[in-house]
């Protein structure tokens, strides 16, 4: 899960190689494998380095899904086989993610007076406890990321043996019709449900749409028009999508003492669902829809 920051952060341009062949598909496949080489240098990350590289590796592999999730008409059975693998990969880093997110969640709600700092420093006792456990629990069984490494090299060397000459502009304006639908369909259910479940499928719909977008302008100028209002609606869901991922964690799973539980459902319930009220009627005023 990830925090409220809706601004990416900076980082480096994947390396891509001019592709000897013309046309989307050889560029998008140098895109593809660029973010998934990416994703390996992070997480070989050493020491206090390795939260930070989880985290960037988990977007590198999005990223990478997401172009795959562009061109996948073309690149068959084996192009849905490397994606369902990659998002399998991805899932093995959840543990590692959320710990670390929840962390950052916290310590976002402390500087924005959402909760009492003295609150915020003993909650994440036990939040920073829970990642620590949870990173030497993936390097026991996994020293030193390796295996999950390899496993992206595996992924890479699958997309380099497929056939992406084949993707041309149509499969990708498909492709992209069908991420904003998907959009459409996930802004319905969070303006309705109140279930903070709602906004994460939201918020990962809204995420792919951003990601093939970037990879659109880079490899396929022209191919899509940009989706206005993409970026209102990543900043709309700010707070609400804080205490969203905060309120998962308030079961008997979580971290956190029963006695806290109790007192953070009773301080952020109604906070969220002010939150999602305030952002749903940003949404309702710049969602693509109201644009159309």
């Amino acid at each position: 899960m990830s925090t409220s920051k809706t601004r990416p952060a900076s980082r480096p341009k994947p390396a891509i190689r001019a592709p000897v062949e013309s046309g989307p598909g050889p560029c998008l496949k140098e895109y593809a494998i660029a973010e998934l080489a990416r994703a390996g240098r992070q997480l070989a990350r050493p020491g206090d380095k390795r939260h930070e590289g989880v985290h960037e590796a988990r977007k590198s592999i999005r990223r990478a899904r997401a172009v795959i999730a562009l061109s996948e008409r073309r690149l068959g059975k084996t192009g849905r086989r490397v994606e369902r693998r990659l998002r399998e990969l991805a899932r093995t880093l959840s543990a590692l993610r959320d710990a670390q997110a929840l962390e950052e969640v916290l310590m976002h709600l402390g500087e924005a007076r959402a909760l009492p700092r003295a609150d915020v420093a003993r909650l994440l006792v036990p939040v920073r406890a829970r990642k620590r456990d949870a990173l030497a629990a993936a390097l026991a069984e996994d020293p030193g990321l390796a295996l999950r490494r390899a496993a992206l090299a595996d992924a890479n060397a699958a997309l380099l043996r497929l056939d992406w000459r084949r993707v041309d502009a149509r499969d990708l304006a498909r492709a992209h019709d069908r991420s904003v639908a998907e959009l459409h369909a996930a802004l319905g259910a969070a303006r309705t449900e109140p279930d903070p479940e709602a906004w994460h499928r939201f918020r990962r719909r809204l995420r792919r749409l951003r990601q093939q977008e970037t990879a659109l302008a880079e490899c396929a100028p022209g191919a899509v028009p940009p989706t206005p209002g993409l970026g209102a609606l990543a900043d709309a869901m700010g707070l609400a999508q804080d205490y969203a991922l905060l309120i998962a964690h308030l079961d008997e799973h979580g971290p956190f003492s029963p006695r806290d539980r109790a007192a953070l459902k009773r301080r952020l319930l109604p906070r969220y669902r002010r939150a999602v009220l305030d952002a749903s009627a940003t949404l309702a005023r710049d969602s693509p829809e109201s644009r159309a």
